[in-house]
């Protein structure tokens, strides 16, 4: 499908599954407690998690638990040199090449391009800052006292919170063309209002 030239073309990417090869977040948070902290906290989420399979728990509501269990009381400075080193020493490992090369050819035709991901900004935006997006959206962990509280400021930015924020960002999206990639049933909000939707495949 062609782009409409009569409008600037805007490239939204989401992240986890589409420009990386699987979820990360939770890689995050055992990467920074360490993986067998990680695995014997995860002992008391074993019934929310089974609650979730059986479509009792929302999964966005079992993955503040999560959030409060690894996350909640680590400092501000403590977390943001985690997501330093995250940045630099796991993510490259998990990003799809092919997905990277269509970002670069947005990138290379002039187009406006835009992350958003479920994923936090604590390491969203510095990564998605680095390889050259315009805009950055994800969950934004909730801080206070110079500290992770273990819960999220604002929504969850899945569904149609992706719209929002991607709104929030561009105004109105009626004025681009606008291509946009997922693998999930949380980014289709963000295909229904693309020109161009591609769900997992990047041609």
């Amino acid at each position: 499908m062609h782009a409409d030239h009569t409008r600037p073309v805007l490239a939204v990417f989401d992240f986890d599954g589409t420009l990386t090869d699987r979820h990360t977040f939770w890689r995050y948070m055992r990467f920074i407690v360490g993986t067998r902290p990680f695995w014997l906290r995860i002992i008391p989420l074993l019934p929310k998690m089974l609650s979730v399979i059986l479509g009792i728990t929302p999964l966005m509501q079992a993955r503040l638990a999560f959030i409060a269990c690894y996350l909640g009381g680590l400092s501000v400075e403590q977390e943001r040199e985690h997501a330093r080193y995250f940045i630099s020493e796991q993510l490259p490992l998990w990003l799809r090449p092919e997905a990277l090369r269509r970002l670069k050819w947005h990138q290379s035709m002039g187009h406006v391009t835009a992350l958003v991901s479920n994923s936090p900004e604590n390491y969203l935006i510095p990564w998605g800052q680095a390889v050259g997006f315009d805009y950055v959206c994800g969950t934004r962990l909730a801080t206070a006292r110079n500290k992770l509280t273990g819960g999220i400021s604002g929504a969850n930015c899945v569904d149609g919170e992706k719209v929002r924020r991607l709104k929030g960002c561009v105004g109105n999206l009626e004025d681009f063309y606008i291509y946009a990639y997922g693998d999930s049933s949380g980014d289709e909000a963000l295909l229904s209002v693309a020109n161009s939707p591609f769900y997992r495949n990047w041609y």
